[in-house]
Formats: structure tokens, C-alpha cells, sequence
């Protein structure tokens, strides 16, 4: 384990990184300042949500940084030594762009890790996503199934910027230009691996990289309330190719033995890229979650249903709701802004005293409009809950 401390840069000036200054900061002569350079940062070959092409990078030795900088103009660079499983990162960025450019850690090659990132809006501090974190899993970067995990802080989009990121066990905390409380707090890191290596993704310029090993002092935070009425209990088939996700029929159901249980997350939350993802469904595809709900007496009900990128609702045998969720073409985005949530989806529903099945087919294609059909790079998931009140917002 190690932690990863940067020079700091504020206001366009830098202060140089003793090892004088380290120790009075409380750092140990084990943790680690990565200099920016050829001989520290490989650059990765096409990765699929990260971009198209190779990194591509340059080095220089300016701006008073006695460790270089790199200019990641595009990609991904790989830090080519070293171990990371908690302790606290510290990284100075300069953003080229209103893009998600930051650090991926506890990298695992190019399919798995955990990525922390900042879109230099110039609205930023009012905007709400000025800093974001999105697990890595299986290759899929899940920004668009969390939307929870983003927050306003005062980033500058065009100059030098301070993350300090301090990971204990599986919880995070990011801090922004020195400030004493954190803009962003992940109770629980969703990724697939407890360790691994560090990757920066453009384009952004970076420098500074320290990194310091041993569990951080971390600021007391309030855990979020789940939303009522959520659907828990579900189970999960293996995806089946499908190019045209929203023509699924109830003939398309998996057999009663293909369904196994499937981890639901405590918002309700069902990751099916976290348990299949890419290597699983290299064509576009359509997973499968089903669930029960006991009624004491027939009503009408109404689900909440939130959705990535596609569903087919099935309740009983038959098919009551199709909707798509992309995020091209605009137009087409389902509140709130093409992610998941509660409230891409109110489907009233007819629910018969006992046993009730719930079947959801959840396509993973990226935009659903011939020529350009693929599956996914991002989040792919759903979510549901029931209420009797349509009014109820359940958050």
C-alpha cells in the first residue's frame, strides 16, 4: 500500500515538495512522490469507455515543479510501479476540458478499478457535478447508474486544482483545494478489487503525485436514507444477445432454473454490470431480474422504476411498460438527465392478492438508433420501487 502526495499548486504557483516539508506534514520516508515522466507512466492502448485511441502525453519540466508535469492530452497513463489499497492520494490537476479527466486506483488492467474525476464546468461551484465517482467494473464505468456520487465544489476549469482522496477499507472521502471537509463521501467503494495500480486519465494536466500508505484520518459522515417501498429481492438471469432490446416478449423469459441470486446494493440499486458485465454480454444485450411482491388483497400500485439503458417491465406474464434511457440523443433522456433514477419511470400496476412476479428485461444498448448499435461502455443497471401514492418522490 502506498499514498500519493503532488506538489501543490494554487493560484497558478507551485511550493516545492521537500522532504523536509513531508516530514512536517506527517509523511513517512516510505510514501511515495511519483514524478512525472517517461519513466514512470506507460501509456495504455485504446481502452472502450475511456476513449478510442492510445494515451498520448507529454512531459516537461515547468511551472516551477521540481517533479515534471504531464500533459495527458487524450487516454489513459499507467503509473508503472506500486500498490494501492488505502491510505490517501494527493495529486495537483489542471483540466483541458469539460471531460471526466482524474484517477483511476486500485486498477486491475484496463477492465476494473475505482475513478475519481472532475468536469471543469465553468459553473462550477454551483454546478452539481464539478467532482464525480464511478466504480470500474468488468469495463464498464458506471457514471451513469450513480448519480449519487457527484457534488459541487469550487474547481477551476482552466487552472491548477488540489484532490486529496483518502480511502479507508471501502470508504472514501475527496477533498478539494485544501479545503477541512470533504465535497464527496462514498460509504462504500463498488468496485471489484481491494488493491491494485494507479492510472490518470486525460485530458487534464497532472502533477504531484504522492502517494501514502496506512488507513487515513477520516471526517464523520451521516450515511444516506434508502428510499421506501424499495424492491429488494431480486434474482438475476444470465444476459441473452439480443440486438433490439425493447422487442422482448414474454417467450423471451428465461426458464424457471436459469435464476440465481444477485447482490442489491443498500439504495436498492442492481449493478448487473458488476456481476456480468462486458465479457458477458459482448453484443447488445438484455439481462434479466425478476422479483416477487406479496399483496393481501388486489390494489392498484405503482412502481418506480429506474433504468439503464433499456427495459421491458413484465408483471405477471404480461408486458406493462417499454421505455429507453439513452443519452444520445438528447432529446430522448429520461429525468434526470439521461441516468438512473426513481423517477425515470411511474408504471401503474395491477397486483392480485398473494404472489406476484416482476420481471425485468434490461437492455444494455448504447443508443438504440441504427447504424451505430453497440452495448454499453457505462453503467448498466435498475432499480425499482413500489408505493401506493404516484405523488410519493420516495427521496
Amino acid at each position: 500500500m502506498w499514498r500519493v502526495i503532488l506538489s501543490f499548486l494554487i493560484a497558478g504557483t507551485s511550493m516545492t515538495v521537500t522532504a523536509d516539508s513531508l516530514h512536517a506534514a506527517g509523511l513517512r520516508d516510505s510514501d511515495r512522490t511519483y514524478p512525472m515522466d517517461r519513466t514512470h507512466w506507460q501509456m495504455s492502448p485504446p481502452i472502450g469507455w475511456a476513449g478510442r485511441v492510445e494515451g498520448v502525453a507529454t512531459f516537461a519540466r515547468d511551472e516551477g515543479i521540481p517533479t515534471g508535469t504531464m500533459k495527458l492530452n487524450e487516454g489513459v497513463a499507467t503509473l508503472s510501479e506500486g500498490t494501492f489499497a488505502q491510505g490517501q492520494i494527493d495529486l495537483d490537476i489542471k483540466p483541458l476540458g469539460y471531460n471526466d479527466a482524474g484517477i483511476i486506483f486500485r486498477r486491475r488492467g484496463d477492465d476494473d478499478g475505482e475513478f475519481v474525476y472532475v468536469r471543469a464546468n465553468p459553473d462550477c461551484p454551483a454546478a452539481q457535478d464539478c467532482v464525480q465517482y464511478a466504480p470500474v467494473t468488468h469495463g464498464l464505468m458506471g457514471w451513469n447508474i450513480y448519480p449519487n456520487y457527484q457534488a459541487s465544489a469550487p474547481i477551476n476549469a482552466t487552472g491548477w486544482n488540489h484532490l486529496t482522496i483518502r480511502v479507508a477499507g471501502d470508504r472514501m472521502q475527496v477533498f478539494v483545494n485544501h479545503a477541512a471537509e470533504p465535497v464527496l463521501t462514498v460509504a462504500r467503494l463498488l468496485g471489484l478489487t481491494s488493491q491494485g495500480g494507479i492510472a490518470l486519465k486525460g485530458p487534464a494536466v497532472y502533477a504531484n503525485l504522492i502517494v501514502q500508505s496506512g488507513p487515513p484520518v477520516m471526517v464523520a459522515a451521516a450515511a444516506p436514507a434508502a428510499a421506501p417501498g424499495l424492491l429488494t429481492n431480486w434474482l438475476a438471469a444470465p444476459p441473452t444477445a439480443n440486438p433490439t432490446p425493447l422487442t422482448v416478449s414474454i417467450a423471451d423469459v428465461p426458464p424457471d432454473g436459469a435464476w440465481q441470486s444477485i447482490a442489491v446494493e443498500p439504495t436498492g440499486l442492481v449493478n448487473l454490470g458488476r456481476t456480468f458485465g462486458a465479457a458477458h454480454a459482448p453484443s447488445v444485450s438484455v439481462g434479466w431480474l425478476k422479483a416477487v411482491i406479496d399483496s393481501s388483497a388486489p390494489r392498484r400500485a405503482f412502481l418506480h422504476a429506474g433504468f439503464a439503458m433499456q427495459v421491458v417491465v413484465f408483471v405477471n406474464g404480461q408486458p406493462v411498460y417499454r421505455g429507453n434511457n439513452p443519452y444520445y440523443p438528447e432529446e430522448a433522456r429520461l429525468s434526470p438527465g439521461g441516468r438512473i433514477g426513481f423517477d425515470n419511470a411511474l408504471i401503474p400496476i395491477d397486483l392480485k392478492r398473494g404472489h406476484n412476479e416482476i420481471v425485468l428485461a434490461v437492455g444494455n444498448d448504447w443508443r438504440a438508433d441504427p447504424p451505430e448499435r453497440h452495448p454499453s461502455h457505462y453503467g448498466w443497471a435498475a432499480e425499482a420501487r413500489i408505493d401506493d401514492d404516484p405523488s410519493n418522490p420516495g427521496s
